[in-house]
């Protein structure tokens, strides 16, 4: 190999580790930002101001919540994609980058895959619990509850389907 081959193909691998560092801060980014607004939503939407009614606010909350678990999975996505290539067999990463990129693989936390829905269903259970006294007879609730189950469970199915698709692109070597 020619040393401009060395050269970009090294080039090449520090910018794609800075695309997984950038990914990663990203995701970080998005997870803090959803607590934030979930969290200050929540509390918002609980209270009465005056004669203002906020428990509307309620009904945006899950759906706010769920579409940050969107870009959460996107990034996550982006960051096994890439660690995935750096495992592979056409990569020129160092034997040592493949070994660790399988390891994390083999040892990922069981818990994180269910964070995220986990804590958008806790989002939907306390926002339906607030609403459901004063909107239980009315369609619309109801409704907007089966609606944000289905998205959930869309979300967490689309979520395993993008990881499935990393695992069986990443050839093992």
């Amino acid at each position: 190999m020619s040393n401009e081959i060395i050269s970009k193909s090294n080039s090449f691998l520090i910018d794609l580790r800075s695309e997984i560092r950038m990914l990663q801060e990203s995701r970080s980014k998005y997870i803090r930002q959803k607590f934030i607004f979930v969290i200050s939503l929540l509390g918002l939407g609980s209270v009465s101001i005056a004669n203002i009614k906020t428990s509307t606010l309620l009904f945006i909350v899950p759906l706010i919540s769920l579409a940050f678990d969107l870009y959460i999975i996107g990034e996550d996505f982006g960051i096994k994609r890439a660690g995935g290539f750096l495992k592979s067999k056409d990569s020129d990463s160092p034997e040592n980058e493949k070994k660790w990129e399988k390891y994390v693989k083999e040892n990922r936390d069981p818990f994180s895959f269910s964070a995220k829905p986990l804590l958008s269903a806790l989002v939907l259970f306390v926002s339906s619990a607030f609403l459901y006294s004063s909107y239980k007879n009315y369609l619309f609730f109801w409704a907007w509850l089966i609606l944000n189950v289905i998205i959930l469970f869309s979300l967490q199915f689309y979520s395993k389907y993008l990881n499935s698709k990393v695992q069986n692109v990443q050839g093992d070597s």
